[in-house]
């Protein structure tokens, strides 16, 4: 008889508010975390952030982040969900991105990056789409880098604009002074 039940079943790990941790944590199944992290947090599964103040890099297979603050680069397998009240001071890369919160680092998506009403981004983004909402706030490049479809496909390529100094400019200048 196994009185422990099966133990393959993973349940959450739980570092409470209040908790500080000075180090990293490495966890094969899923984090919920509500205390500060000083340290790299790594999970095969998915991280819950809420409320906490992370220094450190992130690696999951996804990552759901809340009234957070983060600093530190975040590398996700699957998706990222930045949630209302959460900053993002870092890079990001995952399959999938969801903004309501603040990213001020790179993005690296290799499907949607979806950008809600709160959202706010000052980052080059790199996806193969962008969806923005009312109200959210972009400031940076982004490229739809990983689209099936390019501009290439559409249009034909063009010369360069003749610059300043060619004869049709000088006419100009000398009919203008008259």
């Amino acid at each position: 008889m196994n009185n422990y039940g099966d133990t393959r079943q993973t349940e959450a790990a739980l570092i409470p508010k209040g908790t500080i941790i000075n180090g990293n944590i490495e966890i094969t199944g899923k984090l919920d975390m509500y205390g500060t992290m000083n340290g790299d947090i790594q999970s095969t599964d998915k991280v819950n952030i809420y409320g906490s103040n992370i220094n450190g890099n992130i690696k999951a297979n996804e990552l759901n982040a809340k009234d957070a603050f983060i600093e530190g680069k975040i590398d996700c397998t699957e998706g990222v969900d930045v949630r209302e009240n959460t900053v993002v001071l870092g890079d990001i890369s995952a399959k999938n991105l969801m903004v309501d919160g603040a990213i001020q680092g790179k993005l690296d998506i290799q499907g949607t990056v979806t950008l809600g009403d709160k959202a706010i981004v000052d980052s080059a983004i790199k996806a193969k789409s962008i969806q923005v909402s009312n109200g959210a706030a972009i400031n940076g490049y982004c490229s739809l880098c990983y689209a099936d479809v390019t501009p290439k496909n559409f249009f034909p390529e063009t010369e360069p604009a003749k610059t300043a100094g060619t004869k049709s400019t000088e006419k100009t200048r000398k009919s203008a002074a008259s």
